[in-house]
């Protein structure tokens, strides 16, 4: 498994992926706020929401496809917590679609509104990273001053948790290729922990030698790039537009669709 896994599409080059990174990242946390602050029974606006990061995901020319399947790994411990306000909040509740009237469940409508903002968010969230290489994200992120060293930490995270996620496949199907017969329950611990020993004495190992590497080249805790980080005439647009879309919503729209 490599990192080009998840952000394959952060190498094209369209206007979106010209924006500054501290930009992007900066427009993607204020319009994920807004998001989620919206009244939990809010369902219908939501779907004017969407348009926002639905277009950037479509300037961009990042796949749908893409951007729902990395929505659906995640989506279980969502789903887990949506369908549950659904239980503990019986109400009943009115809503309207034009000319139509109905009555509903309070919780039902919570649960949508979890399932909409999770959506929004994480297009939002994918559109970031499938739009700005890892290393200019990284060095926005000091240039913004956030902490160094959550900064290296998140570096460290995304370029060697596949590394040990491949360390994993290996073991498990050296494991696979061995397995004769079904060897009990408390068997099948023993050698699942003598595994899982395994895979921590090789990740301590690379920790090792990857330390001497990194030292080696002469790493001092900040990330460069080859992309120069500057604010121009198109990072200003991008972010009266999102402002004008987001303010808009809030304005206008979210009074009339509740």
């Amino acid at each position: 498994m490599h990192h080009a896994h998840i952000d394959k599409f952060a190498y094209q080059d369209s206007v979106i992926h010209r924006l500054d990174s501290r930009v992007k990242f900066i427009v993607t946390v204020l319009f994920t706020a807004v998001v989620i602050s919206l009244p939990r029974t809010s369902v219908s606006i939501l779907f004017c929401y969407a348009v926002g990061p639905f277009a950037v995901l479509v300037l961009a020319g990042i796949p749908l496809r893409f951007v729902f399947k990395h929505i659906l790994i995640v989506s279980p411990f969502v789903l887990v917590l949506a369908f549950s306000s659904v239980f503990y909040d019986r109400s009943i509740v009115r809503i309207a679609f034009g000319p139509f009237l109905w009555e509903v469940a309070a919780g039902w409508l919570r649960c949508f509104s979890i399932l909409g903002k999770f959506i929004i968010t994480m297009m939002a969230l994918i559109a970031l990273v499938s739009t700005t290489r890892f290393g200019n994200l990284l060095c926005g992120l000091q240039k913004l001053g956030f902490p160094n060293i959550l900064v290296i930490q998140l570096g460290f995270l995304y370029r060697y948790i596949f590394i040990l996620i491949d360390r994993a496949h290996h073991i498990i199907r050296a494991r696979s290729g061995r397995k004769l017969k079904n060897l009990g329950v408390r068997r099948e611990v023993k050698v699942a922990a003598s595994m899982v020993g395994s895979l921590l004495g090789r990740s301590i190992d690379t920790a090792q030698r990857v330390n001497i590497a990194m030292e080696g080249r002469g790493f001092n805790g900040n990330w460069h790039s080859l992309s120069r980080l500057r604010v121009r005439a198109s990072d200003i647009i991008f972010i009266f537009l999102a402002a004008a879309f987001t303010a808009g919503l809030f304005i206008f729209v979210k009074p009339i669709l509740g």
